[in-house]
Parts: structure tokens; C-alpha cells; sequence
């Protein structure tokens, strides 16, 4: 009755005699194409987000604390705008969004000011 005794890592699916200096390494993967199209509908897709959600929470601080709206506004845009910014890709769409976002948080704070845009002679 001698026959051959099965040890558990004998039995294991993924184990092998093979020492780990042997094993294969993975194979190096190719970079991935540039995407400009996708990675410009993102981009301007995150942006228009940001800027909806900056209104939309500058208009509950404004109900909430009675915190002027561009100050809200302000506030909410570069918050969420630093969130996108660290957890973007790095690589051109980070900075067309970084941009688009600065553009935007100036464009709306400008025209959420209690005298309107000073261009229309208020």
C-alpha cells in the first residue's frame, strides 16, 4: 500500500514545482492608442458636470447658510474641480478639463455677481 501521498499543494490547481525565478514574468503590455475623440467627450462631459453640480450645491448654501451664490458657487467649482484634477488620467484631457474648469469658474462667478456681468451696463 505504498502509493503515491498527495501533500495539499500537491492538489492546488495553482501550485507547480517550478521555483519562482523560473516562472514566466507577464507579458509587457502595448500602450494603449491615443484617443483624442473619446478623451474630449470625456473631458468636456466631466466639465459640464462639474459646472451643473457647483450650481447646484452654490444654490443650497445659498438656502442652507445664506451664503452669497458666486461665493458658493466659487467654493463647490474648486473643490470639485481639484477632485477631478487628482483623479484624472494623466495627459492633455487633464488639462483641457483644468481649463475648461478655470474659464468656467471665473465666466460664473462674473455672471452670478449681484450686478450682473459688468458688460451689460447695470
Amino acid at each position: 500500500m505504498g502509493g503515491k501521498r498527495l501533500t495539499v499543494r500537491g492538489r492546488s490547481p495553482g501550485w507547480s514545482e517550478r521555483p519562482y525565478s523560473k516562472r514566466r514574468a507577464g507579458r509587457p503590455r502595448r500602450p494603449e492608442p491615443p484617443r483624442p475623440v473619446l478623451d474630449l467627450v470625456a473631458a468636456l462631459t466631466s466639465l459640464v458636470l462639474a459646472v451643473g453640480g457647483a450650481l447646484f450645491f452654490g444654490l443650497e448654501m445659498l438656502g442652507a447658510f445664506k451664503l452669497p451664490l458666486p461665493l458658493g458657487y466659487g467654493a463647490t467649482l474648486i473643490l470639485l474641480g481639484a477632485a477631478c484634477l487628482v483623479s484624472a488620467r494623466r495627459g492633455w484631457p487633464r488639462r483641457v478639463t483644468a481649463v475648461g474648469l478655470a474659464i468656467a469658474l471665473v465666466a460664473g462667478v462674473v455672471m452670478l455677481s449681484p450686478g450682473g456681468p459688468p458688460w451689460l451696463g447695470r
